[in-house]
C-alpha cells in the first residue's frame, strides 16, 4: 500500500523541514530570478511596464512580454521545483523514483495515459454542452503563429508543473502527515486545504471572490487526494491534473485566469458556481468510471488507521 511504502524511505521531521526549506528556495527565489533578469533588462531599456497590472493579472504582456514567453517564465519556477523536489525525495528521504509513484514501486504508465483520456474526453464533452447553449459566450481567436509555439510549450512544460504539485501534496506531503497521524482522512483534509490556499492568490480568486472559487481547489485537492488513496499511486491525479492544466491554456481560456496564453477560445463571462457544479458532476463521473476500471472496493480504508510497516 501506498503509504505503508512509505515507511521504508527516512521520514524523521527534520527531513521534512529541511525538504520543505529546500523546495520553497527553488520555487519562490530561485526560481524567479529568469523573470527577474527579463524585467531588469525590460526597465535598463525604458519599455513601458505596468507593475502593478502585472501582479494583479499575471498578465506578462502588462510588462511588455508576450503571453507565451511570460508563460514560460511563469512555469520555469515549478518545473525547477519539480526536479528539485524529486531530489529531496530521493537524496534527503531514500526513496526510490518509482516508490515515490505508486505501491507497486514503480510508475504505471497504462493508469496515467487511461486518466488522461478519460478526464480530457469528459472536459470536451461538458465544454460542449456549454457551448451550445451559449454559444454568445465563446470568442474563437486563432492564431497560428501564436498557437503552435503555445502548443509546444503547453506539452513540455506544464506536465512537469502539474507534476511538481502532485510530488509535493498528494506524494510528499500526503505520505507524511498521513505518518504522522497514521489516518488517510486527515492526510486528505490537510493536503487538499494547502492544495487550495496555494492558489489562493490566483488572479481568478480576486475576480470571483474566495468563497466562490476556494470549493474548487479544495474539491480538486481532495478528489485528487481520493484518487492516490484509493488507486495507491499518483498516476490518476498526475493524469488529470496534466490534461486540465494543459487542455485550460491550449484550447479554452478565460481573462482572469492564472495562464494567460492564445488559446483557441476565449469565454467571455464566467460563472464560478456553475463551473464549480461542472466539476463536482465530472469529478464523480470520474471515480465511478477508475472504481469500475480497478474494481475499488475497500472504500472504508480512507477512515482506517494506516497500520505500521510490521503491522501491514
Amino acid at each position: 500500500m501506498y503509504f505503508i511504502r512509505a515507511q521504508k524511505s527516512k521520514n524523521e521531521w527534520w527531513r521534512y523541514l529541511t525538504g520543505i526549506l529546500i523546495v520553497m528556495l527553488a520555487y519562490l527565489v530561485i526560481g524567479s530570478i529568469p523573470l527577474g533578469i527579463v524585467l531588469v533588462l525590460k526597465t535598463a531599456q525604458g519599455a513601458p511596464m505596468d507593475m502593478n497590472a502585472f501582479i494583479e493579472t499575471y498578465n506578462t504582456e502588462a510588462i511588455g512580454i508576450s503571453q507565451n514567453s511570460g508563460l514560460l517564465l511563469l512555469l520555469f519556477p515549478s518545473v525547477l521545483a519539480f526536479f528539485v523536489l524529486w531530489g529531496v525525495m530521493v537524496l534527503i528521504h531514500g526513496k526510490k523514483t518509482g516508490d515515490i509513484a505508486s505501491s507497486e514501486g514503480k510508475i504505471r504508465w497504462p493508469r496515467l495515459l487511461t486518466a488522461s483520456f478519460i478526464w480530457l474526453t469528459l472536459m470536451i464533452a461538458a465544454e460542449l454542452i456549454f457551448a451550445s447553449t451559449h454559444p454568445e459566450n465563446y470568442s474563437f481567436r486563432f492564431a497560428p503563429e501564436r498557437f503552435f509555439p503555445l502548443l509546444i510549450l503547453a506539452i513540455l512544460c506544464i506536465p512537469f508543473q502539474a507534476w511538481f504539485e502532485e510530488l509535493l501534496f498528494r506524494s510528499y506531503l500526503m505520505q507524511g502527515t498521513g505518518l504522522l497521524f497514521r489516518l488517510r482522512i486527515v492526510a486528505l483534509l490537510l493536503t487538499s486545504l494547502g492544495f487550495g490556499l496555494l492558489h489562493a492568490f490566483n488572479p481568478e480568486v480576486k475576480e470571483f471572490g474566495f468563497m466562490s472559487t476556494m470549493p474548487y481547489y479544495v474539491g480538486f485537492g481532495i478528489f485528487a487526494g481520493l484518487l492516490v488513496i484509493m488507486d495507491n499511486g499518483i498516476e490518476l491525479a498526475f493524469g488529470v491534473h496534466a490534461v486540465n492544466n494543459i487542455y485550460s491554456a491550449v484550447f479554452v481560456t478565460y481573462e482572469s485566469s492564472v495562464l494567460k496564453t492564445p488559446a483557441l477560445w476565449t469565454i467571455n463571462r464566467i460563472d464560478p458556481w456553475l463551473l464549480n457544479l461542472a466539476f463536482l458532476i465530472m469529478a464523480c463521473v470520474f471515480i465511478f468510471i477508475m472504481a469500475k476500471i480497478y474494481a475499488w472496493n475497500d472504500w472504508k480504508r480512507i477512515f482506517r488507521l494506516i497500520p505500521k510497516i510490521e503491522e501491514a
